[in-house]
């Protein structure tokens, strides 16, 4: 898409993806006015400090004020209300997304919420860190990053191609789903190896373990870090999914205690030759771009 034909981009939330949006825009050559909305003053003063924003503003609904572009990068625990505060100011025909992890409660609510006249698909670019905070965000986050976008029956082939087309303006690589395949998705790969991770971190720190833990555990647990606010939201907002991924664990883990028992060591090093030859062809393809029917 050509950003050239924005003058005015809202973002709603700018810490650490907000953040980077705004830093993206700028340097694909946005020339418009990134609008940074929040609830924290002290937030957003950080923000255009960091000068992820031209304008600040406490004022959701005199934020999107004439924005033809509007970002969520809320939490999703306050994503409901705001989509509420902000509907009435919305002009007709404005492009709304989001960032949120999942992606089946969010569309609902926006659906629910929106006007019928409003330009809304979500969106979900895989980027970031367990780091959180405008002061962590950069320009390149989204370079190559994949980002899925999840319309529904009810959208608009013209409102996804404009939203895959923001993003890949900010450097990303788009693929399309539909909302409760991306929550079955990213059960497994995103939101059961947070669970994982931080269960490896309590159960290495009950024990004292993790006081001879060396880099491989770092690199294991990083996500672990993460905000458990907002991983509680996410987990509670994708439960159904995320239940029947940790069955799917168990089982897993199972039959590798199984095998350890039955001492097979074939069986041992199958498992974990599978694991890594899957590993590596990922890693060897994971910019390829995708696109999945809705």
């Amino acid at each position: 898409m050509d950003l050239g034909k924005l003058d005015r981009v809202a973002i709603v939330g700018v810490g650490l993806l907000g953040g980077s949006i705004g830093h993206a825009l700028r340097a694909a050559g946005f020339v418009g006015s990134r609008v940074g909305i929040g609830r924290r003053a002290s937030s957003l003063a950080r923000a255009m400090a960091c000068e992820a924003v031209d304008e600040i503003t406490l004022d959701a609904q005199a934020g999107v004020r004439g924005a033809q572009m509007v970002v969520l990068c809320t939490p999703i625990g306050e994503i409901e209300d705001m989509f509420r505060r902000i509907a009435p100011a919305l002009a007709p025909h404005t492009y709304v997304t989001d960032v949120g992890s999942t992606k089946a409660t969010v569309v609902r609510m926006a659906e629910g919420l929106l006007p019928a006249r409003v330009r809304f698909v979500g969106s979900h670019p895989i980027a970031g860190s367990e780091k959180t905070g405008v002061e962590f965000a950069r320009a390149d986050l989204f370079d190559r990053a994949l980002c899925i976008v999840t319309p529904t029956a009810r959208t608009l082939p013209g409102v996804v191609r404009w939203v895959r087309g923001f993003w890949e303006a900010l450097g990303g690589v788009t693929m399309v789903m539909a909302p409760r395949r991306h929550d079955t998705l990213l059960a497994q790969v995103s939101h059961l190896p947070h669970a994982v991770a931080t269960a490896l971190v309590n159960l290495a720190s009950r024990g004292r373990a993790i006081d001879v833990a060396g880099p491989g555990f770092a690199d294991v647990t990083r996500v672990a870090s993460g905000d458990a606010a907002m991983w509680t939201d996410i987990l509670r907002t994708n439960r159904g999914a995320m239940i029947r991924a940790v069955d799917r664990l168990i089982g897993e883990l199972r039959c590798l205690r199984d095998r350890l028992e039955g001492d097979e060591a074939r069986a041992v090093q199958r498992w974990l030759a599978a694991g890594k030859e899957a590993r590596d062809e990922w890693v060897a393809n994971r910019y390829r771009k995708k696109v999945l029917p809705p």
